[in-house]
């Protein structure tokens, strides 16, 4: 289940670990879940406080689109365009655009708050098929760090 605090490590096992997480709470809602991410990513170490940040950003994400949403159907994209890594997080549900241009939503405070601490952007739009894409780019640390 969810945890507070993820041990230090590389990017992969925070990702994998996220992925278990998100596998789980959207199943448990009858969604279904696209997660696409390339076979190769860099691995870069990222310390705890980088793992739990991107935790908390991805699992946010989720719970709104879980909450807001009523898409049924999840998609999030891991990408990479040197030096940084990209979290893409739509859902496919109904989208309320005064909620999203005013960004003042306490979900949406968190998600900003926890990117500001990554230092990372995050940005929200419009899905490309409907609802809400949530779009997370951080530079990585350099590999081995």
């Amino acid at each position: 289940m969810a945890q507070a605090r993820r041990p230090p490590g590389p990017l992969s096992a925070a990702l994998a670990a996220i992925q278990a997480e998100v596998v789980q709470r959207v199943a448990s809602v009858g969604w279904l879940l696209d997660w696409q991410q390339p076979d190769s990513l860099p691995e870069p170490l990222l310390d705890q406080a980088q793992v739990l940040q991107l935790s908390r950003i991805v699992r946010e994400a989720v719970s709104n689109a879980l909450r807001h949403s009523g898409g049924g159907a999840l998609r999030i994209r891991i990408g990479h365009v040197a030096p940084e890594l990209t979290v893409e997080i739509t859902d496919f549900g109904h989208i309320d655009r005064a909620a999203l241009a005013a960004g003042t939503g306490l979900g949406m405070q968190s998600i900003r708050a926890n990117a500001e601490r990554l230092g990372g952007d995050i940005d929200w739009h419009t899905g490309t098929l409907g609802g809400t894409q949530v779009l997370l780019r951080v530079q990585l640390p350099r590999q081995g760090v």
